[in-house]
C-alpha cells in the first residue's frame, strides 16, 4: 500500500494582476470603449474630424441646410460619423431630422420650424424648374441655397449640359450626373462659394444657354429682384441678357423681402418659379399689386 501523505492546508495564492484587453469595455466612463464608440472619443482621428468639420461649416455658409445622406456621400463617411461630428459641442452644427444645420449659439444661424418648410419648398420650387428644361438643353445653375436642390434633379435629367460657377452645385454633380457639367471659372468669392469672371458676357456667350435659373435675396413688391452681393451683379445681368429663357427660383417666404443689391425687375424674366408653381412676369405682378397699396 503506497505511503499516505499528509494533504497540506490550502494556502490563498496571491492575486494575479489582471491585463485588460484594449478593446474591454470596461464600463461606461469617459474612456471606456462603449463611450468611444458612441460619442466620438478618442478612437476618432482629431485632424480628419477637424478638417471635416471645417468642410461642413464652409458648406452651411452657403447652404443652411445639407441632406445628411448626400452630405455623408460627398465626405465619403457614414452618416453615424457626421452624427458623432455633430455631437461634439465644439462642432457647430447639429443633425435634425435628416438634415445637417447650424447651431442656435452659432453666429448667422437661424434653425426653426420655418427654416424646415423652407427647406422642402425649395425642393418643391426646383421641381417645378425641372419641367422647365427640355432634352438636350443647355443650363445654367446660378450659386445660393435654393439651386443645388435642382442640381441633383438635373443630374438625372435628360438636360444636354449643366454650366454653373458655384462650388455648393459642383460637387453635388462631381461623380453623380449622368449629363456633362462645365465649371466657369473666375476669383472665388468664399461667401457664396461662387467663382466671377471679370467679363461674364465673353464668357457666357459661346455656350449657348438655353435656360438659366437665377437665385435671388428676395423680390420686393415693386418687383425689384435684389441679392446681397455687388460682384453677383454684372453675371446675373449676363445671363439674363444672353440666355433664351431666365428664370428666378425662390421659395415664398423671400416674397416682400429686400437685399441691398438690385439686379432687376421680375419683367426682366421668364417668369419667377415658387414651390406653387410657375408665375409670368405679369401675373406675379399682379401677386404683388395688392400687397403695395395695403
Amino acid at each position: 500500500m503506497p505511503p499516505i501523505f499528509p494533504i497540506p492546508p490550502m494556502h490563498r495564492m496571491p492575486a494575479r494582476p489582471t491585463r485588460r484587453h484594449p478593446l474591454a469595455f470596461g464600463g461606461a466612463g469617459p474612456d471606456s470603449f462603449a463611450h468611444r464608440i458612441t460619442c466620438g472619443g478618442p478612437m476618432t482621428r482629431p485632424s480628419r474630424q477637424r478638417e471635416r468639420i471645417a468642410q461642413i461649416i464652409a458648406l452651411l455658409d452657403v447652404t443652411p441646410a445639407l441632406h445628411l445622406r448626400d452630405l455623408a456621400d460627398q465626405i465619403g463617411v457614414a452618416e453615424m460619423t457626421l452624427r458623432r461630428d455633430a455631437a461634439r459641442a465644439d462642432s457647430g452644427f447639429s443633425c435634425r431630422g435628416g438634415y445637417v444645420v447650424r447651431d442656435r449659439s452659432t453666429e448667422h444661424y437661424d434653425f426653426d420650424t420655418q427654416m424646415s418648410r423652407a427647406i422642402e419648398a425649395k425642393r418643391r420650387a426646383c421641381e417645378v424648374a425641372l419641367e422647365q428644361v427640355a432634352d438636350g438643353a443647355v443650363v445654367f445653375l446660378d450659386t445660393g441655397t435654393t439651386l443645388p436642390h435642382l442640381a441633383r434633379l438635373l443630374a438625372r435629367s435628360g438636360a444636354g449640359r449643366i454650366v454653373t460657377h458655384c462650388f455648393t452645385t459642383a460637387d453635388i454633380l462631381q461623380g453623380r450626373s449622368r449629363v456633362p457639367v462645365e465649371f466657369m471659372g473666375g476669383e472665388i468669392k468664399s461667401e457664396t462659394r461662387s467663382c466671377h469672371t471679370a467679363d461674364p458676357v465673353a464668357r457666357l456667350a459661346p455656350l449657348a444657354i438655353d435656360v438659366a435659373f437665377l437665385s435671388a435675396g428676395g423680390i420686393d413688391r415693386d418687383g425689384r429682384l435684389s441679392c446681397s452681393h455687388d460682384y453677383e451683379l454684372s453675371l446675373k445681368k449676363s445671363l439674363i441678357s444672353l440666355s433664351h429663357r431666365c428664370y428666378t427660383v425662390i421659395d415664398e417666404g423671400k416674397i416682400g423681402a429686400r437685399k441691398p443689391v438690385v439686379f432687376g425687375q421680375v419683367e426682366d424674366l421668364s417668369g419667377v418659379i415658387t414651390e406653387q408653381g410657375l408665375h409670368s412676369a405679369g401675373a406675379f405682378r399682379k401677386r404683388l399689386t395688392p400687397a403695395a397699396g395695403s
